[in-house]
């Protein structure tokens, strides 16, 4: 049983023929592609919110060569082990949809239920090209449109959250799963394009929570061609702080061997 609510008045959704409507007849249709867009003209700041087209290509590209399956695999273990029966598993920002697609295919519980939600509605019609048995929602994190204490685990991978609607959010017992860039994190690509590689604090991405349990992963990956190298900086922010002297450096890229260096936070409420 799916935990939508509408995103103007937070009262249950429920489906009616092709379109999801709360009691007080809100009504979002779902699109050809089976997702349902939640998010509402205020919650957006341009008329296409979220990553460029081309970052999100580069990224589904990237992430299905399977060099960041340790990641992913190190959340899916998570879940796996600390999530008993029926679960409601929540992905903020889930982009063009690896990480929720592959929960649900490694967790494969027939009781869990999996949202994958976006600002961006092209990252979500690209998500639904993985499988359609997931509720891909365009949405924003700072309203989601889910009921009140109704998600058993929350995660968050690389994206901005909002703290009380994750509190707002999170079931009794629930926990987030907050994934975070250590300042390691891609230094060979860093080193690359940067004069000067400024470490950061990462205090103010720290969430008020008790931490249940927090932990590094680091490993090392080999990029194995140009393209991958390419699309891989074409997926972060890097690419878009290159420097005119410095756009020489993508013709060059080649294969090459990279830090996955990330905090993993596990959050109570």
């Amino acid at each position: 049983m799916h935990k939508l609510a509408c995103p103007k008045c937070k009262k249950p959704l429920f489906l009616e023929g092709n379109s999801y409507k709360c009691e007080d007849r809100h009504t979002y249709d779902l699109s050809k592609t089976k997702y349902i867009n939640l998010l509402l003209n205020p919650d957006k700041a341009t008329n296409n919110p979220g990553d460029s087209k081309e970052s999100l290509i580069a990224r589904k590209a990237f992430l299905n060569q399977g060099y960041y399956h340790c990641i992913s695999d190190t959340i899916n273990d998570y879940i796996a082990k600390h999530s008993m029966g029926s679960t409601q598993i929540l992905d903020l920002g889930c982009g063009e949809g690896y990480y929720t697609w592959r929960m649900k295919e490694t967790l494969n519980n027939l009781e869990h239920t999996y949202y994958g939600l976006d600002i961006s509605k092209e990252a979500i019609n690209m998500a639904t090209k993985y499988t359609r048995d997931i509720y891909w929602i365009v949405g924003n994190s700072k309203n989601i449109p889910v009921q009140d204490h109704s998600m058993d685990v929350i995660c968050a991978l690389f994206t901005v959250v909002n703290k009380e609607e994750l509190e707002r959010c999170l079931a009794k017992d629930g926990y987030i799963i907050h994934v975070t860039a250590n300042p390691k994190h891609l230094v060979e690509i860093k080193e690359l394009i940067y004069d000067e590689i400024k470490i950061k604090s990462d205090e103010y991405i720290r969430l008020p929570f008790t931490i249940r349990e927090s932990w590094d992963l680091v490993e090392q990956v080999h990029i194995n061609n140009h393209e991958d190298a390419l699309n891989l900086l074409k997926m972060t922010p890097h690419y878009y702080h290159i420097k005119k002297e410095k756009r020489h450096v993508l013709d060059t890229l080649e294969s090459m061997d990279i830090t996955i260096d990330i905090k993993i936070t596990v959050y109570e409420v």
